[in-house]
């Protein structure tokens, strides 16, 4: 029986949109607390500060760890690009590409604020040993040219520090 003056046939969709969208509303909640808690597990990325120095004499290339987060040899690529060429360095690289990739005075493999670590290069063919370049690899770093350098965290993919140095 009908009751005069009611309405009764628009309660229903009302209660099913409302219904709907606290759904979406809690799926959304869910996807959200999910997502975010993905990017809480990776690990800092090591922010530092390196003053780089060139001794053609012994073909090395010094890092002096000048301020910021400790890092690991272990765990740290160094790049360096010369005009259109570029090398990767790793400490596995030792006895390939270049003679020593080593802190100075330890043994140790951490580097913190105040500590140097170097990579020793070959005396390039063509040079005659006259001490004008470093070779590492396929790439030689040549006197009076400007190359650019980058320390990155293997663990990551990301840039720990970069500069320039002008031989």
């Amino acid at each position: 029986m009908k009751r005069p003056g009611l309405r009764q046939d628009a309660v229903s969709p009302v209660v099913g949109v409302m219904l709907m969208l606290a759904v979406t509303v809690m799926i959304a909640a869910v996807v959200s607390t999910f997502a975010g808690g993905f990017s809480d597990t990776s690990e800092k990325v090591p922010q530092t500060s390196f003053k780089v120095r060139v001794n053609l004499l012994e073909n090395r290339t010094y890092f002096d760890h000048a301020g910021g987060d400790p890092l690991s040899l272990n765990t740290i690529q160094v790049v360096f690009l010369s005009g259109e060429n570029k090398t990767t360095l790793t400490k596995a690289d030792m006895g390939k590409n270049c003679i020593n990739f080593t802190q100075v005075g330890s043994s140790q493999t951490t580097i913190k604020a105040g500590d140097t670590f170097y990579l020793e290069g070959e005396t390039p063919t063509n040079t005659l040993n006259d001490h004008s370049g470093i070779k590492f690899g396929k790439l030689t770093l040549m006197e009076e040219t400007e190359v650019a350098w980058m320390v990155i965290d293997t663990r990551s993919s990301k840039t720990v520090s970069m500069g320039s140095m002008y031989l």
